[in-house]
Parts: C-alpha cells; structure tokens; sequence
C-alpha cells in the first residue's frame, strides 16, 4: 500500500516549486503585551507522549481537565478554578464555541495540523484581535501552522480497550496558496477494568466510532491573507455512566449518544499601510445531537429519546491603527445569533444575539509593554427574559529590567452567560439563574538564564480571583444530565510555579520540567451555613506535574507523572463527596528513521506510550473510574 501511494504522491508532485511559505510574510505584528502562561509545540507535544490536545494541556499548571474516562468520556478544561465556560477555545482566531452547555469537548479536537497550543490567563492582548478574545476569562489558542512543501503524513495507533486510530494529512502548495486536507478516525471499545467495592467489572457501554474530515486552505496577498477552514465530525458513543451500587442483573448504562458538528470559517488579513491593518472574520456551524436511553436494554433508566439542532453565524471586524509602532489602537466587533431546537417534553427554542465590542490602545517600548482595553457584551434571548448587559475592563502590562528577567501584571473583570441548557431544559435546567462575573488579578515573574549546554527557566505567579454568582455544573447519573446552581461568592487565592533545565549537548539533549499549582477556592455565599469556606467542587488545593525529556540521536524518550491532591464533588466537604488523591505516570518511548521507497525519502516514526504505568486506580470525576494500564502503538510516515 505504501508503494501505490508513493507512486501518486509522485505525480501530484509535479507543479511548480513551493513559494508559499517565503509569500506568507506581511506587515510586521507586535509582540503579545502579557506572554502566555505556558506554550508547546505540538511537535514536542507527541514527543512527550501526548496523544491529543487534552493529554497536552493536562500538564499546563494550573489547569484541570475534567475526564470521564476512556477515549469516548468528556473532557473539558478548567483554570485557575473559574470553570470550563470561562476558558474561550480559539482555533486561529475563531472561537470554538457551544452555546447549549458552553462545554468545548476538547476529545473531539485534533493535533493534525497544528503549529502550537498557547494558553493565556488572561488574553494575548496583540493587534487585530476579535472581541470575543478580549472578552474572555482566559484563552486558549490553537494555531494551525501553514500548508508545509508538498507533503503527506500517514499515521496508524493501536493498543489497549480496542483502540484503532489512523490519520492522514495532505499537503499541497500551488504558488500563493497551500492546502491542507485531513482525516482521522477513532475507534475504541471502552472495556477497561476497574474495582468495583470488593470484586473487579469492566467498564461497559464506554465505546465510541467517530470521523473527524478537514480542509483548509491558505493563501497571501500582496500585503495580507486569508484563511478558509472547514471542518467536519460525526461520533457515535455509549455513556457507561456513573459506578452506584445497584440490583445485580442490571447493566450500569444503556445511553447512547450520536454527534455530527460542521463548522467553516474564514479569516481575512489586509495590512492597508505600515501603520494601519483590517482584520474580517467569519464563521457558521451546524451541531445536531442525539440523545437515547434504551430503558429496553437497562429497566432502570427514564424512557428519553431526544434530538438537538444547534446553529450558529458569526462575524468579526477589527480595525487597527499603529503609530511609530509604539503606540496602537483596536476597535473591534463581533455579532453572533445562536439557536437551538430541540423535541425535548415542554422545552423552548431558544434564539440568542449577542453583540460583543472591544475598544483597545496599547503602548510597547524597548523594555515595557502596556494595555489598556474595555469590552462590551450584550445578549437578549429572542421572546425571553430582559437583555444581558456587562462591561469588562482590563489592564496589564509586561516590564523587562533585566534581559534575564520578566514582570508581567494584570488586572480585568470577566462575564459569562448562562447557556440554553442552564436555563431552558427540564433535564438540567435552571431557570433562575443569575449570569456570573469574576474579578481577576496576578502577577507572573518569568526569569531565564543560559550557562554553557544548559538553560534554567523559572515562573513565579500568584493570583486572585473572585466570582459572584459562579455558575457550577454537577455531573447526575449521566454525563449528559447535569445539575445547575449558583454559587453566590467565590474566592479563589492561588500559586503557580514551574521550574525548568534544559542541556543541550552534540547528539543528546534532556529536560526536565516540574509544576506546582495551589488554589485555596473557598464558597463564601452564606455565613455559617454547612458550605462556607468549603473548597469549590472539584478543584484541588495541590496539584504538580513532572516531565522527563531525553533525546539521543534517533531516540526520545519521555515520562510525564501528574499529581492531584484531594477534591470533594460537591461545596459540602463532608466524607460521602470525598475524591481522594492520585498519581499517575506517562512513559514513551519512540525512534526516527529515513527510508527510500521509488528514489523518494520517506520519515518514520515508531513510538510506544504506556499510560499509568503503575496502573493506579482513581477517578477525576467522581463515580466515573479512569483506564488502569494501557498501551498505545503508532507508526507515522511523512512522504
């Protein structure tokens, strides 16, 4: 098979030589005023055995990724303890939003295509950027990198519970304009085992079959780009659901759950002048779902079988205005209608348009970067409730005084609605609540220095929040069933710290990078109440992370161990919503190598991850048990 597609690789190769990436150079843009807060290449991203984009962002300080086990569980990250409906997931520019439970399931993303992850906790703060960007909480972004020379990419991982997962990327460059097309499927049955009170069961109805399809093509003008994305994913999945004790005889879970999310977007680029830039974004989405319990197939189950509609279209316009390139100012747009339909008993059909505007000035020198902006945000639901208003005001700064040495500041406040489920479904639903808005605070002291083959890096960054009204999701007897209440008063007081030593050394290089995150996140809604400085659900007080790096000519080899301290699923920390502990530890190992098939050369790529090595037995979400020891097999060719 390798052969017959080298052979046509071959021929779709004879075009004119690749001038796309020399064209991609425009006018030049600033730097961001606050750098993020952690940043990887997703190059190094598979090196340190990283299987997807939620592996990755796991080892982020600071960060939470809520999983429900297996690779067809939910995941869904949270920050510095405001919640995963404060995090804006940006894909080039674009925010990948979900306004029926603004939960970005980040399992259904991949890392094909991919230059970099950046995460912010606050935003970039760059010229150009989207309103919905300076309206976040915090940002993470995922940047496509540019259509590379012609090229093709074939990778195949099997292993463990029945996982089949082959990709193919498609690399084609015609002059100005690159193209990009991809396709990834995976499969897994899901069957893992895991304790059950004095026996050992294994996790049934946790499969999952989905197909992921993407094009996206590039290209320059003469003084600007533009970006075409389209994107495409259908799943088919089973919610084992949470581990109870129940009557024997009675499976755990018969729900099922079916999926198919469409989505294109387009950016546009145009630097009129030196000083005087336009940006044009867009984008429409289509997301249908269907929701099933088989009550014929589990007795114990409500009788729903439910489908969703949702729809989206957006539009984004920003102008900047730089002078001497010291001085810039943004005024941005955005306008976005949602809707969703659904024949759920008594639901609505919500319609929701919101306006989101940005006004911008930034100052940056040899030594200090400045921002200052104000957002706007207003939302009215189309035959429901009074219109939502709230301005968030931000300021930060970035100072150098040393050349190894980096102070970053800042200060804004946030706002997040409630989504449609919040408010208008039956199953989880409440129709009472109020929007949140959190305060945000911290400062980031980044020093870097280089000895010889070594460089040492250290991050000091403590912070503050506070949240009214927090909103808080809490998992029922199904991860498609939630619980919605209001947290009146939220603190949240925390520490990040990471550590990092590099030596680089003729044909071996290693590193080593430890995190350490705290967060003292405590309800302060009613004095004296059983609640009352409890620590928020979910959220660790210590939480760290270790990785290992070796690399040895054509060898790499990689160990990651992550550590959560204890949690409680509920604001009451009483025993019986106790989550203890755990610890688990990542190993890979991989090997490079060149081949020559038909007078072409061919990069491969074999790596084997084992994933909690030691097999330790925990739970991130209570009631729903994580995979014990599992083994991933791949093999990647670049033609």
């Amino acid at each position: 098979m390798l052969s017959i597609l080298t052979v046509l690789w071959a021929a779709l190769c004879m075009q004119t030589p690749d001038t796309l990436v020399a064209a991609m150079l425009s006018a030049p843009r600033d730097l961001p005023t606050l750098k993020p807060a952690e940043e990887i290449k997703v190059t190094g991203v598979e090196a340190c055995g990283a299987a997807g984009i939620s592996e990755a962002v796991k080892r982020f300080t600071g960060v939470q990724v809520k999983d429900y086990g297996g690779l067809g569980g939910l995941k869904t990250i949270n920050v510095r303890s405001l919640g995963s409906e404060h995090v804006g997931v940006f894909l080039d520019g674009v925010q990948i939003d979900n306004a029926q439970n603004m939960q970005v399931d980040l399992g259904r993303l991949s890392l094909d295509g991919l230059s970099d992850i950046s995460l912010y906790n606050a935003q970039k703060n760059v010229r150009l950027q989207s309103a919905k960007e300076y309206a976040s909480g915090q940002a993470l972004h995922l940047v496509s990198s540019a259509p590379r020379s012609d090229a093709l990419w074939l990778r195949v991982r099997g292993g463990s519970f029945g996982t089949f997962n082959p990709s193919i990327v498609w690399d084609k460059c015609l002059g100005r304009i690159g193209l990009r097309a991809s396709a990834g499927f995976v499969g897994s049955k899901g069957n893992y085992k895991y304790p059950y009170f004095d026996t050992t069961l294994v996790r049934e109805n946790g499969d999952i079959k989905s197909l992921r399809l993407e094009a996206r093509v590039c290209g320059t003008l003469d003084k600007g780009s533009w970006d075409v994305h389209l994107y495409g994913y259908g799943s088919e999945r089973g919610f084992p659901g949470p581990v109870i004790r129940r009557a024997s005889g009675f499976p755990f879970s018969a729900e099922r759950q079916a999926d198919r999310d469409l989505f294109a977007q387009m950016s546009w680029i145009q630097d009129w002048s030196e000083y005087w830039s336009t940006a044009i974004r867009a984008k429409y989405s289509n997301n249908y779902t269907h929701y099933a319990t088989h009550p014929e197939k589990n007795p114990m189950a409500m009788p729903y079988d439910l489908h969703y509609l949702q729809q989206s279209a957006y539009i984004s316009a920003v102008q900047s205005y730089a002078v001497d390139y010291k001085w810039s100012f943004d005024l941005a747009a955005d306008l976005q209608w949602n809707s969703l339909r659904s024949d759920a008993f008594l639901s609505r059909n919500p319609r929701r348009l919101c306006f989101t505007g940005a006004l911008a000035a930034r100052y940056k020198a040899e030594s200090l970067r400045f921002c200052a902006h104000l957002a706007y945000q207003g939302a009215r639901d189309g035959g429901e409730g009074e219109p939502l208003r709230a301005w968030m005001p931000s300021l930060s700064f970035a100072w150098e005084p040393l050349e190894w040495m980096e102070l970053d500041a800042f200060a804004k406040r946030s706002y997040r609605l409630p989504s449609f489920n919040d408010l208008y479904y039956s199953l989880m639903g409440n129709s009472s609540l109020k929007p949140e808005s959190a305060f945000q605070s911290g400062l980031d002291l980044f020093i870097h220095t280089n000895s010889g083959p070594w460089r040492w890096e250290g991050r000091v960054s403590p912070y503050y929040n506070r949240v009214s009204d927090k909103i808080v999701a809490i998992p029922t007897v199904s991860q498609f069933r939630w619980t919605m209440l209001n947290i009146g008063l939220a603190d949240i007081a925390g520490l990040d710290l990471k550590g990092c030593a590099t030596l680089t050394k003729s044909d071996f290089s290693s590193s080593l990078t430890l995190r350490y995150s705290y967060q003292s996140a405590l309800d302060h809604s009613m004095p004296g109440s059983l609640t009352y400085g409890n620590q928020l659900p979910y959220i660790p007080r210590h939480s760290a992370s270790a990785d290992l790096l070796l690399k040895w000519r054509a060898w790499t080899l990689s160990w990651n161990t992550l550590y959560n301290g204890e949690r409680w699923s509920r604001s009451a920390n009483i025993a019986d919503y106790h989550i203890a502990p755990w610890s688990v530890s990542d190993a890979q190992l991989s090997r490079s190598f060149e081949l020559n098939a038909l007078g072409r050369k061919i990069s491969a790529v074999a790596s084997l991850l084992v994933s909690n090595v030691f097999s330790f037995r925990y739970e991130i979400v209570q009631g729903y048990p994580m995979p014990g020891r599992s083994i991933l097999a791949s093999v990647s060719f670049q033609i």
